[in-house]
């Protein structure tokens, strides 16, 4: 019965995507629009986090804020259906390479790499990273772009979200929690890691820092991982400069993780997102529930 409903709602998703994307941006917004203002989904969550990470804005900001992100998270809804089977050369004209030679230098010396991102721009668009529009070659292709992801509870939801996001085939997804196995068994191998830091953290997670002013647990996947294999750890950011279209930039953090102190990676981590966010407020995901527990509690379990 789950293959066949996966296969129907394949099916259909796709024959979907097949509109045009000024179509998918008009449906999108009303879809937004209705669960979003009308129903207040997730807009108090997206509200709170707002006002609590910007104490300096006044009401009216906190509200253009809050209505600029669900406006930006409906151009990524659309975005990401219109994707599904957009051809190879539409989907480079999305995003733009701003600094390709800091990922290149390091492919070029033969080593793997490890790409550190939040939840800004189109972030579902990074499985396709070897397509977007560079001056140069990044180096890393097919299934040497490994990207982590957090499956699904259902069967169907995680095949679906799996399908999504390899339809152009220019990534391998890879379960977080199997990744550290992953990179062990291939560590002979150039491979271009690709992980997000920047929801909640599991509880026990011990990287603690000042983020958007307030003590904030954070995810120790990038920590662990770079340490543990010595790769190169590169920041990346995603920068929405108009409907449709991002720029991608890449800040190496360090080249030799295990010569930094505990912790180190983290920090340097925390502070790059941190000023993505505030050149541009409206870029992250704020409906997420980031905060839903404070250090304490996650200490304790």
């Amino acid at each position: 019965m789950t293959k066949t409903a996966i296969l129907l709602l394949s099916s259909l998703i796709y024959f979907i995507s097949l509109l045009p994307l000024r179509v998918h941006y008009f449906f999108s917004s009303l879809l937004i629009f209705i669960i979003c203002k009308v129903m207040g989904y997730r807009r108090y969550t997206a509200t709170i986090n707002i006002a609590r990470s910007f104490p300096e804005f006044k009401y009216g900001k906190v509200e253009e804020t809050v209505n600029n992100f669900f406006k930006n998270f409906a151009q990524i809804v659309a975005e990401n259906i219109w994707i599904i089977s957009a051809s190879r050369k539409s989907v480079s004209k999305m995003v733009t390479v701003s600094n390709p030679e800091v990922l290149s230098e390091i492919y070029e010396r033969g080593d793997s790499a490890i790409l550190v991102g939040g939840h800004t721009g189109n972030w579902e668009t990074i499985t396709r990273l070897e397509l977007f529009t560079s001056p140069i070659p990044l180096g890393y292709k097919g299934d040497k772009v490994v990207v982590a992801y957090k499956r699904q509870h259902s069967k169907l939801s995680d095949s679906l979200v799996r399908w999504t996001r390899s339809t152009h085939k220019t990534g391998n997804l890879v379960e977080s929690g199997s990744l550290a196995r992953y990179m062990l068994k291939n560590k002979g191998e150039q491979h271009c890691y690709i992980l997000y830091a920047d929801q909640t953290p599991l509880p026990g997670s011990k990287f603690v820092v000042n983020f958007l002013n307030r003590e904030t647990t954070m995810i120790n996947g990038p920590e662990v991982l770079s340490r543990m294999t010595d790769f190169p750890v590169v920041y990346f950011e995603m920068m929405r400069e108009s409907r449709g279209r991002y720029t991608l930039i890449f800040t190496k953090i360090t080249d030799k993780p295990s010569e930094l102190k505990d912790g180190e990676v983290t920090e340097r981590y925390a502070r790059l997102l941190e000023e993505t966010i505030k050149r541009s407020p409206d870029n992250w995901l704020w409906s997420h529930k980031r905060w839903k527990r404070g250090v304490e509690e996650n200490e304790k379990r």
